[in-house]
């Protein structure tokens, strides 16, 4: 399993320049060969045809960048793209990991830039999520150099092995939006999120991930912890289409991550050695845990009571 980990780099004003020169010119020159390759009837294989890639590595790897996106661009039927990506992906020719630990940084690499001849040292500090992958995991040789907004980033991934187990207990997940998050066990998580998705609903996170979407990472490891050993079972939700929601329903629930949480177990599972079972929703609230009959009138609010054997309980934990 790959993981990837954003370190901030601390780069001196002359190292921030030349890194925003860099990243200029990776945009130029990237649309320069997606303008060239357009035009061409054929964009086939991994790799554009090698005199289009002459001139240094920052020239090849924008040229294959380019072919990569018309040819997917081309495949899906689209127009012609406009690259404005603030990121360059350096493979193990382009970037350099260091060996060397100073008083203020932890973590150094080298990397190509435009001076012939010469790289460009950028000191980073690891992580603590970082460094426990590494107990674990093996360091790639390759890295993403990320400008956001006026600041830089180096992504760096780990390899870590996925963990097996057998685990002979599972728990059901309820995803709700007046309930956050409900299990079969009757444990309530994120009560007061509700408040939290209204406040952000209309803000852009483009470049983060949201407060609530953060506040469900936190629940996921809660969750893990006061369940060790377990599986977990969640609905296989679909909150697309307009299929019975109403306009008013779908603008003002727009931002329900009802698949954040699932996805982020399932990323925890794979290193922790847990499944996470997808099931279908259909009729899981109409139907009765003791008797097993199914009734749409069994369930009235977050109230359930079976009209056939009187089990009754909260709807979400049924």
């Amino acid at each position: 399993m790959i993981k990837s980990y954003n370190l901030r780099i601390y780069a001196n004003k002359g190292k921030v320049d030349k890194l925003d020169t860099l990243i200029s010119f990776w945009q130029l020159e990237v649309q320069g060969k997606i303008d060239i390759f357009w035009s061409f009837k054929e964009v086939k294989g991994s790799y554009c045809p090698s005199k289009y890639s002459l001139g240094g590595r920052i020239i090849r790897d924008a040229s294959i960048k380019a072919w990569q996106i018309v040819k997917g661009a081309k495949k899906r039927k689209q127009d012609k793209p406009t690259f404005k990506g603030n990121e360059i992906e350096f493979n193990s020719a382009s970037i350099k990991f260091l060996d060397l630990n100073t008083k203020e940084f932890d973590f150094w690499v080298k990397i190509t830039h435009l001076e012939k001849g010469r790289r460009l040292a950028l000191p980073c500090k690891k992580i603590g999520i970082l460094n426990n992958a590494l107990e674990s995991g093996n360091l790639k040789k390759s890295a993403k150099l990320i400008r956001i907004k006026s600041q830089y980033y180096l992504q760096v991934f780990v390899d870590i092995p996925e963990v097996i187990k057998e685990n002979s207990q599972k728990i059901g997940i309820d995803v709700g939006l007046t309930n956050t998050v409900v299990l079969s066990t009757s444990q309530l998580f994120g009560q007061d999120l509700k408040p939290l998705r209204i406040r952000t609903k209309w803000r852009n996170y483009k470049d983060k991930i949201s407060p609530f979407k953060q506040s469900l990472n936190r629940v996921a490891k809660d969750i893990i912890v006061l369940n060790p050993n377990t599986d977990f079972v969640v609905e296989d939700l679909l909150f697309k289409g307009k299929k019975k929601r109403s306009r008013t329903f779908r603008r003002r629930n727009n931002n329900w991550a009802y698949n954040h949480l699932s996805k982020t177990l399932e990323s925890h599972g794979r290193l922790e050695g847990f499944k996470v079972f997808r099931i279908s929703p259909e009729y899981t609230s109409q139907t009765c845990p003791s008797c097993k009959s199914i009734n749409s009138a069994n369930r009235e609010g977050d109230k359930f009571h079976c009209i056939r054997c009187g089990y009754q309980n909260h709807a979400d934990v049924v």
